[in-house]
């Protein structure tokens, strides 16, 4: 169902060549202004060691959260949510930023770009993209926390599959 809501908009004159040009930029609605502003009080309280940098903050549609982990075994991973436009309605997108070009299964091949057994649902900007939640079981109550939460359990188990050759789905459960 479409929202007759007005989108907050913000003109950036630009300089140069396109001086006489303008850019048009959403902006985020205050209520998300203000669960954007928990969410990242919440991350900053949850994750004393992990660094958490915000691109984008006030643009809707284009803001993302990085967070540099370091797993068990002393991997270290960056993963980056993007945060949709009408969050916290949506259920945001869960990417593995570093090294995904060089993320291998134990055996040498390529990661699966899409594949059930190893919770990756394709590649977005050139990263994995990871399952952490069904799109239709998102709750407005879930937290960014919980999506990088759910996502640094995955690279627990990836760690695990370069040591036994399991599918993540070994130590993975799949939602119902």
């Amino acid at each position: 169902m479409q929202s007759n809501r007005q989108i907050p908009t913000h003109t950036i004159p630009l300089t140069g060549k396109q001086a006489c040009a303008s850019l048009t930029v959403a902006m985020w609605a205050p209520a998300q202004q203000r669960r954007l502003a928990l969410e990242k009080q919440i991350l900053e309280k949850s994750f004393h060691s992990v660094s958490c940098r915000w691109y984008n903050p006030q643009r809707m549609g284009e803001t993302k959260v990085d967070a540099d982990f370091t797993t068990n075994c002393g991997g270290r991973y960056t993963l980056r949510i993007n945060i949709p436009s009408d969050f916290p309605n949506s259920c945001p997108d869960l990417l593995l930023v570093s090294g995904s070009k060089a993320i291998r299964k134990r055996n040498g091949e390529p990661l699966p770009e899409v594949s059930g057994s190893f919770h990756t649902l394709g590649k977005q900007d050139g990263c994995y993209k990871l399952c952490h939640f069904r799109s239709d079981n998102w709750d407005t109550n879930n937290t960014l926390y919980l999506v990088f939460l759910k996502g640094r359990l995955w690279l627990e188990a990836f760690e695990n599959h370069l040591k036994t050759g399991y599918d993540l789905d070994h130590y993975l459960k799949h939602m119902q």
